[in-house]
């Protein structure tokens, strides 16, 4: 409920909220929440139980024994004896109890008599393995994709194990986004713990170099206003590079209170820039696709100059440094702090980083070798991304140790070009059209669903009036498929 009222709030007064002392912040954090699956009470809430289960901190040695707490929910309200268990699978955030409060997944439960779970990753909101040490370089060489599905394989055999009621039961997993991936890859590496599972908006390939995710952002802004709102977008992207490179952009910084020490000059000072800017985009259509209309409308309504109307709009974006007592740190210095050591990591943004620089990739680089896009001013090339890889867990993490790691996931997995009857059969996948990750996800077959005006993990709340009816269509469909493997 709290969550549903905020993110109102926050698109509502999203440009003096994301700008702070480091306007880089907000938008990262935000881009990693929780999916949301609706909006409950505290009579629902109750009936969620905190528990914790130990799990083995290295699951593939069997001489080292030391364990660590995994937080997890259950919902045990709708349960009868041998029904099914229904795993929502967590993800690189904190969990909460939402989800087991309410959404499609908590209908199904209620439907089939069914016994809900919700598991917290390792390295993620208080499942810390090495509790407040956990973010230093040598203990997070035990967060991977690997040791996490093998926390999920422990917790199966645990709960049948444990529990009579439950010995027989079938068991069904969800998840969305990342946790969309550890579900589908769960299927295929434990196929005998796993009867049916939803992915949803799941990537499934490792890719370093992700210039689609901001080439589908502006698209998406483009059908959900119309062509002059990406087009304005785009020459204004263009102006600040023309001011860049007419050594002109610490006059705009000015007036955004920037701190003096921002070099326009410096590569990654600059890409710095541009990919926070980004993030703030990618963050209204992969988040809140809900608002482009209103975003768009803001930017269209500044002024008829297309230049003239974006400066403006980051006057507004980046109104609450201009008003701050310190300076707004628009430098390569400000991104890096996000995600080095000493940095509050309530958030796990350390964490999720630390993933994606050894085992995915995903970056939202705008400057790729492999295509002639400008998307997005062209100016955030993939050295930026394995520069702060490197520069946030030491000399070890080279671009070649990238690239070995998005090659491995993808040898194991195989992406998402598959026979859906040798592979994943048990698996249905569903992608928002809007959904930048939807490029590297399972778009056609019978078992993938593409939602029309819909972004990302859109799909997980409850059948409601107020989606269309080919969301719900949709979400009809899911559950007779995970109903058929019951």
């Amino acid at each position: 409920m709290k969550w549903l009222n905020f993110s109102v709030l926050i698109i509502v007064w999203l440009p003096s909220f994301l700008a702070t002392y480091n306007p880089y912040k907000y938008s990262l954090e935000l881009l990693k929440q929780e999916p949301f699956s609706g909006s409950y009470t505290k009579n629902e809430e109750a009936f969620v139980e905190e528990l914790w289960i130990d799990q083995k901190i290295e699951h593939f040695d069997e001489d080292n024994n030391q364990t660590w707490k995994m937080r997890y929910f259950r919902n045990a309200k709708y349960h009868k004896p041998q029904g099914p268990i229904y795993i929502f699978v967590g993800g690189e955030w904190t969990i909460s109890p939402g989800l087991m409060s309410t959404g499609l997944t908590h209908d199904m439960a209620v439907e089939n008599s069914g016994m809900l779970f919700y598991t917290e990753h390792r390295y993620y909101g208080l499942s810390l393995p090495f509790g407040k040490e956990s973010f230093q370089v040598d203990h997070l060489k035990q967060l991977n994709l690997h040791q996490s599905l093998a926390d999920l394989a422990h917790f199966i055999r645990h709960q049948k194990s444990e529990n009579p009621e439950m010995q027989d039961s079938k068991v069904i997993l969800v998840g969305g986004s990342y946790s969309g991936s550890l579900v589908a890859w769960m299927t295929q590496l434990y196929p005998d713990l796993i009867d049916a599972s939803w992915a949803s908006s799941a990537p499934l390939l490792a890719k370093a170099d992700f210039y689609e995710y901001m080439e589908v952002v502006t698209r998406s802004i483009e059908l959900s206003y119309g062509v002059n709102c990406s087009l304005r977008i785009e020459k204004g992207l263009k102006y600040l590079v023309k001011l860049f490179d007419g050594n002109k952009i610490q006059d705009l910084l000015y007036k955004f209170n920037g701190c003096q020490d921002y070099n326009p000059e410096d590569a990654l000072d600059r890409a710095a820039f541009f990919n926070g800017l980004g993030n703030y985009f990618a963050l209204v259509v992969q988040s809140y696709s809900a608002y482009i209309p209103r975003l768009c409308e803001t930017i269209m309504s500044l002024d008829s100059n297309d230049e003239v109307a974006f400066l403006k709009f980051l006057e507004l974006l980046y109104s609450e440094g201009r008003r701050s007592s310190d300076c707004q740190d628009f430098g390569y210095s400000s991104m890096l702090e996000l995600f080095i050591e000493d940095t509050d990591q309530s958030t796990g943004t350390r964490a999720w980083f630390y993933q994606t620089c050894n085992e995915f990739g995903w970056y939202t680089t705008t400057k790729s070798k492999s295509t002639s896009s400008e998307t997005f001013a062209n100016q955030v090339p993939l050295s930026y991304f394995e520069t702060l890889c490197q520069d946030a867990f030491g000399a070890e993490q080279t671009a070649q140790k990238l690239a070995d790691g998005v090659e491995q996931t993808n040898s194991k997995f195989g992406g998402y070009g598959f026979n859906q009857s040798e592979r994943y059969a048990q698996v249905i996948f569903t992608h928002g059209q809007l959904d930048p990750w939807g490029v590297l996800g399972r778009q056609t077959g019978q078992q993938a669903i593409v939602l029309t005006g819909y972004s990302h993990v859109e799909d997980l709340a409850s059948i409601r009036i107020t989606d269309s009816v080919q969301m719900n269509l949709a979400k009809l469909r899911v559950m007779s498929f995970l109903r058929s493997h019951l």
